[in-house]
């Protein structure tokens, strides 16, 4: 293979995001541990594998993933500084926490499907995320089912004309997981049906070392994910995954296996799971936790020289690719750009309690009863449904009909029926996967 040559520029602006991402990750735990914050979970550590990952990720593409993923996200453009820090406060209002509107954890993302009138979007032109949820692993099962769709669009003729879901099946879905919760019952079941169906899912395996305080070897088979799936793995015989297995400060490697597995992944819709080793956790499992307390001095020593960003940084200087001075200006820049997000988030998600405080206690002068129920409701209890035009109690029913003479029959034996109607009357589902 041709070696790659990386540009000055996109280099920098890579070590940039790397170390804007660190500083995020910094700042918000001395949010959540100066009290600002409840709780706190972050992505450092895996900010270089991330945004080279990233560089793969298209318009049409889908992410699964986790809480880890603030990089991979921002890199993709779909995640801003202002909003790291409004998802740490528990900001509601949409403009700035447009993914969670401040109603779950931090660091979970998603994009949305619909616009403001309930209509689809044009997913096939856009980069799009599900929606994170707290279970590991819990992000699997939908990793699973979002390239089966590509999989339908690919071989469906039906399918063709809905342009706006799908690029004729071409679409990736990238997952994302820790190493520990590759012991979750959903991320075997979902490899190993990926294998059985040959979908398009580029699967990223962030590994530390660790299952918060839990060791990898206490969890996994031969401590090595990649070693355990081996009797999966794809040969001249059989259909299965491809496995690659990469260190996660080394930028270049990182680019090299990435751009060859995802390119596989995408044209012949082998599943391929990265295995991506040597990482760090420099702030330990979140803020609940300090992981001084469970690892040794020597884990401790090699996780600060063999941290992805020290590791970038080192690599840049010694190729000749930029001096100590750019690099050290770029890391301020970086230090400066997280600090002023975290003003404005601050100051965005303070201003209207500020307000409500004030006309709270002018109320509490002229009456008993100060509620706050309607603002309330619509801060938290709106859009838990569609509340547009298309929201199901505007679609009329369809009455039921029976006589004396109709038989009863169970609820299950009701669904059963309508379901074989729809799938031998409907000819986009009437099929079977080639």
């Amino acid at each position: 293979m041709t070696k790659t040559k990386f540009t000055k520029e996109d280099l920098l602006a890579d070590y940039r995001l790397a170390n804007l991402s660190r500083q995020l990750s910094l700042l918000g735990r001395r949010e959540a541990l100066g009290g600002r914050a409840n709780f706190g979970i972050f992505g450092d550590g895996k900010e270089v594998p991330q945004l080279v990952l990233a560089k793969f990720f298209q318009e049409g593409h889908w992410r699964s993933g986790y809480y880890r993923d603030q990089t991979f996200m921002m890199a993709s453009g779909l995640f801003t500084p202002e909003e790291f820090f409004a998802q740490l406060y528990g900001d509601t209002h949409l403009s700035v926490n447009p993914g969670t509107a401040g109603r779950i954890m931090n660091n979970h993302f998603a994009t949305r499907s619909l616009d403001e009138n309930g209509h689809w979007k044009d997913l096939a032109k856009q980069k799009n995320s599900s929606a994170d949820i707290s279970p590991t692993a819990g992000q699997m099962p939908r990793l699973l089912g979002l390239p089966l769709a590509s999989k339908f669009y690919r071989n469906t003729p039906g399918l063709k004309s809905f342009t706006q879901f799908s690029n004729k099946g071409n679409e990736v879905a990238f997952g994302m997981i820790g190493d520990a919760s590759t012991s979750e019952v959903p991320f075997w079941e979902t490899m190993n049906a990926a294998g059985v169906m040959q979908v398009s899912i580029a699967m990223a395996v962030w590994d530390d070392g660790y299952g918060i305080s839990v060791p990898r070897k206490y969890q996994t088979t031969k401590q090595s994910i990649s070693e355990a799936l081996k009797g999966f793995e794809q040969d001249d015989q059989n259909p299965g995954i491809l496995i690659y297995k990469v260190k996660g400060w080394d930028y270049p490697e990182l680019y090299k296996t990435f751009k060859e597995g995802v390119a596989i992944c995408r044209k012949d819709h082998t599943p391929v799971l990265f295995h991506v080793t040597e990482l760090t956790q420099p702030q330990g499992h979140s803020t609940s936790g300090s992981h001084e307390r469970y690892k040794s001095v020597e884990r401790l020593a090699w996780e600060k020289e063999f941290d992805c960003i020290a590791q970038m940084r080192k690599w840049i200087i010694d190729s000749d690719l930029a001096t100590r001075d750019e690099l050290d200006q770029i890391e301020e820049g970086a230090f400066q750009r997280a600090r002023e997000a975290r003003k404005k988030a601050w100051n965005h998600f303070q201003t209207p309690i500020r307000e409500e405080r004030k006309k709270l206690i002018d109320t509490v002068k002229t009456t008993h009863c100060p509620c706050k129920k309607i603002e309330n409701a619509n801060r938290y209890n709106s859009h838990l449904y569609s509340e547009s035009e298309q929201q199901a109690l505007n679609i009329n029913g369809v009455p039921p009909r029976f006589t004396e003479e109709s038989p009863i029959v169970t609820g299950g034996e009701v669904l059963l029926a309508n379901y074989d109607y729809l799938f031998n009357n409907n000819p986009l589902i009437a099929h079977e996967l080639p």
